[in-house]
């Protein structure tokens, strides 16, 4: 049949009704992608194009699914649907892989939907032999597969009333159900239910009923009719537990179900949280392990097993757990935060500074003061690292880190006044001029509320002490001694008159408070008047 058909349609046969593509029309996206090689879109035959479309479909199987991969696979379709292909099968699927491909993309998902409703409402049954050309060769799949991704994508949208249409017509009852109660029809998603359970009492139909009605006794009686071998009943119940916070009892349910069912790489996942919860970490580590030997690919399987080993104080393990999290999750900043704790404390300096720079390099205004002063620590007091290295030796490093994040977060208190120190506190590694001017910039940044913020008002004053203790010292002949002690003047009167705005605001409960401004106070304007004094000879 297929000899006859290759025949009978050649690349010369322009394909009558062949699925008209859809325009991008985005002010963002190019329309199309463009080759490099011109003649790629005219070497496409029907003889080629098969070829094509399964390296697509056997890449989109056999990898995870990431941005460049995506791209890369779109390519291969584009490169059919506007190349010279007269099979309806051929460009009906590749149309098809398209629009599941973008659904994902907000920018592409008009086109999608427009060209998925094109491809599976366009379909005329009454040409269906003219059509049949490279049928076996394209893999495309039937019409009530494409239906049913439509429908899909008509529910992720919240295009129920399409979706429940498109349900109906393939008898698919649990999703039909879903779609009534996604649209808000308990009603008739109860009745529609109820209808079938008088037909026939099935354990599955009583889980639907329990989802229609939130009532668990529906979950309890399809747990009884099954024999107690229902993982449906059991997962159903357990996800009600957890939803109401009683985490012993969701975790007993969720237990009964994985029993029933071993291979439910998502509820394992959730028991692992719910033992988390209680908490039960050994238990919730053998959750987490058996998700990931379901799916070894899920960074935040990963990243819950490394927490549960990091709370039990297995550091290095919970180290290896976040290394293989940001294998699988690389631009996500808060897999790189617990990676760079569990560095930190192992003492590996160099995956920590790594880690850090990641972070900054996903564009989160990140910082944290416990890496900060970790890392500050190590090049201060020359700590031996996991690698055997002086702490010393990481001194540029860490200061072209400082110097990168700073270009990033202008406006950070902990990363300036860590800078400042790496100038100040290193023995052997001082510049002074350098370190006042960071630590001026620390203060700046923790300035700009200080009369409604006690913490801001004490790091600040923090600040003024330092600058106070190496500005006094420097050399009278220093060229930047005058301009540092007209900061030191400024800094000091502005603390002054900030200090009592902020301790008027204050009630009478907070003494303490109060009290910690007014000695501050004292020892500002004490050392206002030394740098006044100070200023008269230079």
């Amino acid at each position: 049949v297929e000899t006859i058909i290759e025949e009978n349609i050649t690349d010369d046969t322009p394909l009558e009704n062949e699925p008209q593509g859809i325009d991008l029309n985005d002010d963002t996206l190019l329309e199309k992608i463009s080759f490099e090689d011109k003649n790629i879109q005219n070497s496409v035959t029907n003889l080629t194009a098969p070829f094509l479309l399964h390296t697509a479909s056997l890449k989109l199987k056999d990898y995870v699914l990431e941005e460049m991969l995506r791209e890369e696979v779109i390519a291969f379709l584009e490169g059919i649907v506007e190349g010279r292909t007269f099979s309806y099968c051929i460009a009906t699927h590749a149309y098809f892989l398209r629009s599941r491909l973008e659904k994902t993309s907000i920018r592409r998902l008009s086109r999608c939907m427009e060209q998925l409703e094109e491809v599976v409402l366009g379909f005329d049954c009454k040409k269906v032999c003219a059509r049949t050309g490279s049928l076996f060769q394209s893999g495309l799949p039937p019409m009530w597969k494409q239906q049913k991704v439509l429908a899909e994508m008509y529910t992720g949208i919240g295009s129920y009333k399409s979706a429940l249409d498109i349900y109906e017509k393939l008898q698919m009852v649990e999703e039909q159900i879903s779609a009534l109660i996604g649209a808000g029809r308990y009603e008739a998603a109860e009745k529609l239910t109820r209808s079938l359970i008088a037909q026939g009492e099935t354990p599955k139909l009583y889980c639907i009923l329990g989802d229609t009605t939130q009532d668990i006794s529906h979950y309890e009686k399809a747990w009884e009719l099954s024999g107690e071998s229902s993982a449906r009943a059991m997962k159903s119940l357990g996800y009600h537990y957890f939803n109401i916070k009683e985490y012993r009892r969701a975790l007993s349910c969720m237990q009964k179900s994985l029993e029933c069912n071993y291979l439910q790489g998502g509820l394992w996942f959730t028991a692992g949280c719910t033992a988390m919860a209680i908490p039960e970490l050994e238990t919730a580590a053998k959750c987490f392990q058996s998700s990931l030997q379901i799916d070894d690919e899920s960074s935040q399987g990963w990243s819950n097993l490394g927490a549960c080993y990091e709370k039990s104080g297995e550091i290095r393990k919970a180290f290896n757990c976040y290394k293989e999290a940001t294998k699988y999750s690389f631009n996500n900043w808060r897999v790189w935060e617990n990676f760079s704790c569990a560095a930190a404390q192992l003492k590996d300096f160099d995956s920590v500074i790594f880690a850090y720079r990641q972070i900054i390099t996903t564009g989160q205004k990140y910082s944290d003061r416990r890496i900060l002063n970790c890392l500050v620590a190590a090049v201060r007091d020359n700590m031996t690292s996991a690698s055997g290295k002086p702490g010393i030796s990481y001194f540029d490093k860490v200061l072209e880190l400082f110097k990168f994040a700073s270009s990033k977060v202008t406006t950070n208190f902990d990363l300036w006044k860590s800078y400042a120190v790496m100038y100040l506190d290193i023995e052997g590694k001082e510049d002074i001029d350098k370190g006042i001017g960071y630590l001026i910039k620390a203060y700046h940044s923790a300035s700009l509320h200080i009369e409604k913020s006690m913490e801001d008002f004490m790091k600040c004053t923090e600040c003024s002490k330092v600058l106070h203790k190496y500005i006094m010292t420097q050399p009278k002949d220093s060229s930047t001694y005058a301009q540092h002690l007209q900061s030191l003047k400024s800094i000091l009167q502005i603390l002054i008159t900030k200090g009592h705005k902020l301790s008027n605001s204050m009630a009478d409960e907070d003494s303490e408070a109060k009290t910690l401004i007014t000695e501050y106070l004292t020892f500002a304007n004490e050392r206002l008047q030394e740098v006044e004094e100070a200023q008269l000879f230079v």
